[in-house]
């Protein structure tokens, strides 16, 4: 009896860790899915192109804004590239901004080279990512044209979800 007991409190105690980290890991996974920004008036951030221009998502209040958050190294980012692109194209009322996230000079000037954006695109000046809440790429956010994040969405968008989320801002 005492044999069968150790092993029931042991299976029991395994069973709760295991049933704690899960949850650990949704309530964490939740918070990132969920950014701080949602609600508030965008962070401040600004990029510059590889023309030498500094744009300041903060100036743009206005116009709806949607931010991309990106780096040469992410191979999703290439694929969403497209998506975006035409998004730009099709809305020219409706601000694109991209922001280059965790990168090097050399990687992002490959990647224009050979993905050039059809909107002002570059590395992070002034501001951050983590002020955004990213925490993977692509991650992009949806402001409207009072400067407030309404929506945010990580991986690549295609273009439905992309409309999808357009429609919130460009009322």
């Amino acid at each position: 009896m005492n044999r069968k007991s150790a092993v029931i409190g042991a299976t029991a105690i395994i069973l709760s860790s295991v049933l704690l980290l899960s949850l650990a890991w949704g309530l964490q996974h939740a918070a990132l899915a969920n950014p701080p920004v949602l609600g508030k008036v965008a962070p401040k951030l600004a990029i510059q192109t590889a023309a030498g221009d500094q744009v300041r998502v903060w100036e743009m209040h206005g116009k709806p804004v949607v931010l991309n958050f990106w780096a040469s190294w992410c191979v999703t980012c290439i694929e969403e590239g497209q998506v975006l692109a035409d998004a730009a194209s099709a809305n020219p009322n409706v601000a694109y901004v991209g922001a280059d996230n965790q990168d090097t000079a050399s990687g992002f000037a490959a990647f224009e080279a050979r993905h050039p954006h059809v909107y002002p695109a570059g590395p992070i000046v002034a501001g951050s990512y983590q002020s955004y809440g990213v925490a993977g790429l692509p991650a992009t956010f949806f402001i409207d044209r009072n400067g407030v994040v309404v929506a945010s969405f990580t991986g690549p968008l295609d273009s439905r979800t992309l409309d999808h989320y357009l429609a919130l801002i460009a009322q």
